[in-house]
């Protein structure tokens, strides 16, 4: 997806880290069994992140053991043995990268396009399998990428219209995780300001390249016609502020809702720290650091 959910390695316990490390393998490697090594592409921490929540709300745990990596085949990683969340995280990530390179191709320039059509002939092969094993998923991110084509032919400057189909696909990815009906409507609720978070933090960071690329952003949607100067650009970052602060906050409540039987500090770590960190470098005016080596 985008890669902003991620954990803040120096407050978090050696221990936890592992865990998520292996969670991380553990969902590469299941793309890899299920899709090929091309799929092993689409991995993201923001996948990771929805395995290791459905696997905190899980009644048992899988376990962990060590394992080779093929990419690392000298040392062994931890691990966690294979499990339906792995299968629908896998599915869902190979599912939103096809839904996603189509509608690269529908709308970005030609060089850009020309790279999206030769993605698209495996992520095409990935999405036939995947689109069998999950026919609801396939039909979520295919309409979530209408309506942000939607929105953005239109330019929107609003950002609660410009966040709206973001929010709403992670509203249903999470919802998936519990059929309780009390814990489902407030997995709705978090996945959907976790949504809202990650388009907006994704609009924050694309502001300087939208600005000379001319690319929708509802930031700059609001602007004049004037030169986009560096004051304007931070002054675009001030305006998002308070609503990805107010997205973040309501995760968090929605968090504390939630049924969590394991990995609790690996969770408010990222929800906490994390996220927070990303959210101040990138609104401070650098890109997203680059990723952390798991």
């Amino acid at each position: 997806m985008f890669g902003y959910i991620k954990v803040y390695q120096p407050e978090l316990k050696m221990g936890e880290f592992e865990q998520y490390r292996g969670l991380y393998c553990s969902l590469c490697r299941r793309l890899g069994k299920r899709y090929g090594c091309t799929a092993q592409m689409t991995l993201s921490y923001d996948m990771t992140f929805l395995v290791l929540l459905e696997m905190a709300m899980a009644d048992g745990c899988v376990g962990f053991h060590k394992a080779r990596c093929p990419y690392n085949p000298l040392k062994k990683r931890t691990c966690c043995g294979d499990s339906p969340t792995l299968d629908r995280c896998a599915d869902a990530s190979v599912l939103l990268v096809y839904h996603k390179t189509r509608d690269t191709i529908a709308d970005s320039g030609f060089l850009k396009r020309v790279a999206a059509r030769i993605a698209l002939l495996p992520a095409s092969r990935h999405r036939r399998r995947a689109a069998g094993y999950q026919p609801e998923m396939d039909k979520a991110m295919a309409a979530y990428v209408k309506q942000q084509a939607a929105v953005e032919e239109a330019r929107s400057a609003s950002l609660d219209e410009a966040a709206e189909p973001t929010a709403t696909l992670l509203s249903f990815l999470c919802a998936q995780i519990s059929a309780d009906e009390r814990q489902h409507r407030v997995l709705e609720r978090f996945g959907y300001c976790l949504g809202r978070w990650i388009y907006l933090m994704d609009a924050a960071d694309d502001l300087a390249e939208d600005s000379r690329t001319g690319n929708y952003n509802p930031l700059l949607s609001s602007l004049d016609e004037a030169p986009v100067t560096d004051e304007l650009l931070a002054a675009c970052r001030d305006r998002v502020k308070l609503s990805l602060n107010a997205s973040l906050a309501e995760c968090k409540a929605a968090y504390e809702l939630l049924e969590i039987r394991r990995f609790d500090g690996i969770l408010r770590n990222i929800l906490e720290c994390g996220m927070m960190n990303v959210q101040h470098t990138v609104l401070n005016g650098a890109p997203k650091d680059k990723p952390q080596e798991v």
